[in-house]
Parts: structure tokens; C-alpha cells; sequence
């Protein structure tokens, strides 16, 4: 297993220093503010990047090396053209404000920062399996957003330790973000490439229940009782269908710890 946990020793790298591994590279532009240099150096501190690279090193070898880039203007996205993720030090900001402001320590007694260090590494985890796709030329059936959103809950859950909860709190971004979406959608967001932050909430909050039912078996009470019983039977079935479908594409698939 992978650690998750903040790291508060060490040294800190400069900005726009590289760290380097045979499969990955991952690069921090100079912040622009003060605020973007605390983002730079929480970042830093987590230990999120390590996991990242373990993961990759583990079960995604790229052909053509990854580049992960912080404080890139766009983002968080995929550039299938330069072969790099692009990762705002701002989006760090915006998660770890979300956390704050609904009290999340109070709540689920987990930091604002651990909350936004969770979701950016299923942020990582998810770009990064846009950039495994076009890379491994893997046929996807379906949304291609809704399949890396999969991925990166898939690898949280089997590999990282405390990953479960790391992709609950990674999921509670996707409740805090469409809360402040009106209670009626624009037209844009019906044709997306992404499915509803509701909906990837519930699908995420779905295979972790799915992956041990009995350690999690309250995680899906707030769904309607008449329809609770048979949801949690598929969302054991969905956790174990798409981690053999995934594992069919991801390297040693049959050593996980």
C-alpha cells in the first residue's frame, strides 16, 4: 500500500524544480502569489506526488513518459498533444476552500487540507488515465470521463493506504461543487463529457461501498430506502466488474498488496 498521509518533514523543492522517475516527470511552475506558493508547499509537503509516481511505476507504464505540471493557467486537464497534465495550483485552493467552508473537520474530523490533498490526487489518478488511454490505445465503451473517474477510485481503494477514505473525500468534492449549482442544469452542462458532480459522487461513493460492503455499509444510507437494497447489490457487482475490466489493462494485476 501507498501512503496518503501529509507529510510535515523534509525538505521543500524550489519552484519550477523537476522530480524525474523513468515514467513520470512532474513540474512546478513559479507560484504567482503568496497564495500560490502555500498551494505549491502544501503540495509539496503531502507526499501525493510519491503515490503518484508508485502508482504509475506499479500499474501504468507509459511508452512516452507523463509530464505533471503544476501551476498551469488551464486545467485540471489532459493535453493529449504535449503528453502532460496540467495542474492549477489555484484548483488545490478551490478544494481546500470547499472543505474549509462546510466544516469538514468538524463533520468527518479530516483536515481541509488532507481533503484537498485526497481530491487532488484522484484528480492526478484521473488525468493521468486519460493520458494511459491515448498512450496503451485502450478501447473505451461509454464516456471516457466516467471510466478515468473509475480508475482513479479503483487505484485510491486497492492501492492507497486509507484510499477508501481518501475517495470519500474526493467524492465530497463533487457534493460541494454541484451545491452550488442551481437546482436546474444549463443546457451546456447536458452535452459535458462528464456525467452530473452528483452523479459522480454517488458512482464514486458506489465502489467504495462495493469494495467491502460490511466496512462501509451505512456509506449509502442517504439514498432512498425502497431503492437502497438493490443499489448496494449492483454496486458490489459494479466494484468487482470494472476492477477485472481495469486490471485487464493495468501492469501486474494479479499482485495487488
Amino acid at each position: 500500500m501507498f501512503s496518503r498521509s501529509l507529510l510535515l518533514v523534509g525538505a521543500l523543492l524550489s519552484a519550477q524544480a523537476v522530480v524525474a522517475s523513468d515514467n513520470i516527470t512532474i513540474r512546478y511552475l513559479e507560484p504567482l502569489d503568496a497564495k500560490q506558493a502555500q498551494a505549491l508547499k502544501e503540495i509539496q509537503q503531502s507526499g501525493v506526488n510519491d503515490t503518484m509516481l508508485a502508482l504509475s511505476e506499479r500499474l501504468m507504464p507509459f511508452n512516452k513518459p507523463l509530464v505533471i505540471e503544476y501551476g498551469s493557467d488551464d486545467g485540471p486537464l489532459y493535453d493529449p498533444q504535449k503528453h502532460v497534465v496540467q495542474m492549477p495550483y489555484t484548483f488545490y485552493q478551490e478544494a481546500w476552500s470547499y472543505f474549509k467552508k462546510n466544516k469538514y473537520d468538524e463533520k468527518y474530523g479530516k483536515s481541509a487540507e488532507l481533503g484537498a490533498i485526497d481530491t487532488i490526487l484522484h484528480t492526478l489518478i484521473h488525468e493521468a488515465g486519460h493520458a494511459y488511454i491515448a498512450d496503451q490505445n485502450i478501447p473505451i465503451l461509454g464516456k471516457e470521463e466516467d471510466a478515468v473517474d473509475n480508475l482513479a477510485a479503483l487505484l485510491m481503494i486497492d492501492y492507497v493506504d486509507n484510499g477508501d477514505d481518501a475517495a470519500i473525500s474526493a467524492a465530497d468534492m463533487f457534493a460541494f461543487e454541484s451545491g452550488d449549482k442551481p437546482d436546474y442544469y444549463e443546457f451546456g452542462e447536458y452535452i459535458d463529457e462528464h456525467s452530473f458532480d452528483l452523479q459522480r459522487y454517488f458512482s464514486t461513493l458506489c465502489l467504495v461501498y462495493g469494495s467491502d460492503p460490511e466496512k462501509h455499509k451505512q456509506l449509502l444510507d442517504e439514498v432512498e430506502k425502497d431503492y437502497l437494497t438493490e443499489r448496494k447489490d449492483f454496486c458490489i457487482y459494479q466494484y468487482q466488474t470494472i476492477s477485472q475490466n481495469w486490471h485487464h489493462y493495468l501492469k501486474q494485476a494479479d499482485s495487488k498488496e
